[in-house]
């Protein structure tokens, strides 16, 4: 067994307590390894320990991570709540507006026809040439298909609603497969909604352990993922808008319709379409 791996339960045990104490992480290596460590406390996540014991370096958060996500403000608890009414986080609204805006709507009469009519209020035309110039232009995937969104935005505002929808197809496809080139090791033979959530996980991952090479653990590695990539979304905010994206798509791009779990995007959308589902002015902001 490594130096790490027998430490493994010791630390879960010890990430899982209320309010983590220094005395709590002496005692407990004390008991069951039998050796003190070296601590010190940092502010990496809202306050924390270092640990160094073996010459490996590791992390224990005060409060446990299922803590930090409920009494801690981030993106993934806000995408979490619009998920429902078909809302992608808006990138140019503050996290607190957006918070109390998404507080009133779920608590209204109406939520789905109340998120609509926020949306036009907050997503007008100035804006979505905007989002045109300084990020659809821009970006590697979507670039290609400017003139097809530049139209579809025509349209959308000159009220041919269905028309805008159908012409973001190729584009929202199109740019799937080629975010599964950069991301998922050249496979573009399918937009899956296991493999976009299971590349999405590696790349958070990824990112997350390039922030903190130094320490040899951390909440959630080696257990985990799901804890892990809510430790890493409280470290920076990148991560924590990659992992609202990612909740976006599973729990609304690629949601089953009609009880139908196909798994496909292209599926999902067509599906919503034969049930006219596009009648919803949202879908274009889903698509945004």
């Amino acid at each position: 067994m490594s130096g790490l791996e027998k430490y493994l339960p010791t630390l879960k045990r010890l990430s899982k307590l209320d309010k983590l104490t220094e005395e709590d992480i002496l005692n407990k290596f004390r008991k069951h390894h039998n050796n003190e460590p070296v601590i010190s406390k940092n502010d990496l996540c809202y306050g924390s320990f270092t640990v160094k014991v073996d010459d490996l370096n590791l992390l224990l958060t005060e409060r446990p991570i299922s803590y930090l996500n409920k009494h801690w403000g981030r993106c993934s608890n806000i995408q979490t709540r619009a998920n429902s009414l078909g809302i992608a986080l808006p990138l140019y609204i503050g996290e607190g507006t957006l918070s109390s805006a998404i507080y009133k709507i779920e608590n209204c009469e109406s939520p789905l026809e109340s998120a609509n009519r926020w949306l036009f209020e907050n997503f007008s035309l100035e804006i979505a040439i905007a989002y045109f110039n300084k990020y659809f232009i821009q970006s590697e995937t979507l670039k290609n298909y400017k003139t097809i969104i530049f139209k579809a935005i025509e349209a959308f505002y000159l009220g041919y609603d269905h028309i805008a929808i159908m012409s973001l197809f190729p584009v929202f496809e199109g740019g799937l497969r080629s975010l599964f080139v950069k991301f998922a090791d050249g496979d573009n033979t399918n937009t899956s909604a296991d493999r976009f959530e299971k590349e999405i996980k590696k790349l958070t991952l990824k990112w997350g352990t390039r922030q903190i090479q130094n320490l040899d653990w951390h909440p959630g590695k080696g257990y985990d993922i799901e804890t892990e990539i809510d430790f890493f979304t409280h470290l920076n905010p990148q991560y924590d808008v990659i992992n609202s994206t990612r909740s976006f798509f599973k729990n609304v791009i690629y949601k089953p319709t009609g009880g139908v779990n196909e798994g496909s995007f292209n599926r999902h959308l067509t599906l919503h379409l034969l049930n006219q589902d596009f009648n919803e002015p949202l879908t274009l902001f889903e698509f945004s």
